[in-house]
């Protein structure tokens, strides 16, 4: 028998916290979340998460904790988010976090900065 993986609900108190721990503005974080600002906004309404969203908003607290350990603080990370990188073909980082495949490789540019790794 296959039981078929599901990922718990996020409360949306967790989204909002971490939004204003990294001050992140409401369509900053609609737009890692792959939804409209409006939608968010509702969103952050009910209780929990959808679990895609719910999904979502764990892969993007895994580059935010990776980020902070690739910089070694919350500020220098949240610079380099905002900041354009040729790494990522001179997009910001943030901008590429709006889709699973940008967001996949802030993670692996994140890797390799941790890894001292620079080009």
């Amino acid at each position: 028998m296959n039981k078929e993986y599901r990922i718990e609900a996020t409360d949306s108190a967790i989204v909002k916290e971490a939004a204003v721990d990294y001050g992140f503005s409401r369509d900053e974080m609609a737009g890692m979340l792959g939804v409209s600002e409006k939608t968010y906004y509702n969103m952050m309404q009910k209780n929990h998460l959808d679990p895609e969203r719910s999904d979502r908003f764990h892969f993007i607290r895994q580059i935010l904790v990776s980020g902070e350990e690739a910089f070694g603080s919350k500020a220098n990370l949240l610079k380099w988010l905002k900041t354009s990188q040729s790494t990522l073909d001179g997009y910001t980082p943030l901008s590429m976090m709006s889709t699973i495949t940008g967001a996949n490789r802030v993670l692996h540019v994140l890797g390799r900065i941790k890894h001292g790794i620079t080009s």
